[in-house]
């Protein structure tokens, strides 16, 4: 398995959009056989997705990054560990542990449920952000806190994801990568669909 650290001198870089390095760590059986810093491509959100992905790279961890580049990376099947802080080392060691989504690694007012947005695969977790201690505001606005939890259920109204509505049994399935729309089907999550026209998996509004 492939992890990329969003780095900024020997720390995990505080905003994802705008990070110019990443660690890329290979680990077997809970070890690092192989790491490398490589440059970060300064491409819109389509463009960095896909040089992870030709990195092969698994799971992102990083800092704060903004909702629709989250979206992208997680719609090509990687999974994105956000709102995370330490140095480095400290992180790569809580990842290869299995301990890194806990409250010491969390950037300041961002430890809550729902770190990770979706594992590579698909069905399951579509976690979305982490929720803050604050719970009158949250990333992206949008009122009192909640934000999804690790089931895909939204808890309360911290902003909507690409600008839609609360889930329910109406809504619709949206594409982070091109924008394609079609009506949610009652009882088939959005994230277990492929868009129509680009192949990227689907989220819902």
């Amino acid at each position: 398995m492939k992890a990329a650290f969003a780095i900024w001198d020997e720390r995990i870089a505080p905003v994802f959009d705008v990070a110019r390095s990443v660690r890329v760590v290979e680990a077997e059986a809970g070890r690092v056989v192989r790491s490398e810093t490589v440059g970060v491509p300064a491409a819109e959100a389509p463009g960095k997705a896909q040089w992870l992905v030709s990195k092969g790279i698994s799971v992102l961890v990083c800092g704060a990054i903004s909702r629709p580049l989250c979206a992208t990376i997680a719609a090509h099947g990687i999974e994105v560990i956000p709102f995370v802080a330490g140095g480095v080392h400290d992180v790569e060691s809580a990842w290869l542990a299995g301990t890194l989504r806990q409250e010491p690694f969390a950037m300041p007012g961002c430890w809550g449920r729902g770190l990770g947005f979706r594992s590579r695969g698909g069905a399951g977790r579509e976690g979305g952000f982490m929720q803050g201690r604050n719970r009158g505001g949250g990333m992206g606005g949008g009122g009192g806190g909640g934000g999804m939890n690790r089931r895909g259920a939204r808890g309360g109204g911290m902003g909507r994801m690409g600008g839609g509505s609360a889930s329910g049994p109406g809504g619709a399935c949206v594409c982070p990568s091109c924008g394609y729309r079609e009506t949610h089907e009652r009882g088939i999550p959005c994230n277990q669909k492929r868009c129509a026209k680009c192949g990227a998996m689907l989220t819902r509004e």
